[in-house]
């Protein structure tokens, strides 16, 4: 079979499936094929690479909170110690200033 037979092969195809199922039916498959294939294009050059760098975001936001949450224990820490200090130097105070009395 030739190029040219095969294309008029073609349209007679479609002209039988037009006046078979009508020629809305032909017209809404064709845009639901069109609409597959531009899915199918967005998916592969949007979407795709979109999920891909949300995750990336997503795992460097949580190594930044891992890391928030372990400074945070250090002050935690810290604060503690200087209270502790401070209720020292205070009970000192409080016991130099009635000797002194």
């Amino acid at each position: 079979m030739t190029s040219e037979e095969l294309k008029a092969g073609a349209v007679d195809t479609l002209l039988r499936v037009a006046d078979r199922f009508g020629v809305p039916c032909v017209m809404l498959a064709v845009v639901i094929w069109f609409g597959r294939e531009a899915a199918v294009a967005l998916h592969q050059t949007l979407v795709k690479p979109v999920v891909e760098s949300h995750i990336e975001f997503l795992d460097a936001t949580r190594e930044t909170l891992s890391e928030i949450g372990s400074a945070q224990e250090r002050q935690v820490e810290t604060l503690q110690e200087i209270a502790a200090g401070q209720q020292r130097l205070h009970e000192t105070m409080q016991k130099t200033v009635k000797l002194n009395d």
